[in-house]
């Protein structure tokens, strides 16, 4: 085993583990309908009791995901869908994956995903850029699609 390999996996192993919320994927085209995923990974002692998210400007949700137990509720600034709250349990040492459909904006830009995590007893973690927050907020880079590959000669 090269000696890089070792020392990641030793990194990686005694690294303690932190609760995280991501937002994927990472890279989306610009104008597309785009099924996003919120995965809230809880690493810590007690249940999750809900997740908020703030839907960033340019984001506009067509529809939320049902969910197999739980809940959740939209609000909105004028017509547009500005945050989602989904009210399910995640005990300890779960993992929950919820989604939603997105149009996305028609300009080129990185969109930063608010998520506000409460936990069972009372406390409330904030995954944003903000000072103080618990960490840091996902972020997907909306961005022209891909060109087609050239179709060959016939």
């Amino acid at each position: 085993m090269k000696l890089s390999a070792l020392l990641a996996i030793v990194l990686i192993a005694g690294s303690p583990v932190a609760a995280h919320v991501v937002v994927v994927p990472p890279q989306s085209a610009i104008g597309a309908t785009q099924i996003y995923t919120v995965r809230v990974h809880n690493e810590e002692k007690v249940a999750v009791s809900s997740i908020e998210l703030e839907v960033p400007s340019g984001i506009t949700v067509a529809s939320v995901a049902p969910m197999k137990t739980g809940s959740f509720t939209t609000a909105k600034t004028g017509d547009r869908i500005a945050r989602i709250n989904w009210e399910i349990a995640i005990p300890a040492g779960k993992y929950v994956e919820l989604a939603f459909t997105a149009a996305n904006p028609a300009k080129a830009m990185q969109v930063q995903w608010v998520v506000h995590q409460r936990m069972a007893d009372g406390k409330m973690v904030e995954w944003s850029d903000k000072p103080g927050a618990h960490g840091k907020a996902s972020s997907t880079k909306i961005q022209p699609a891909p060109a087609a590959p050239a179709q060959p000669a016939k």
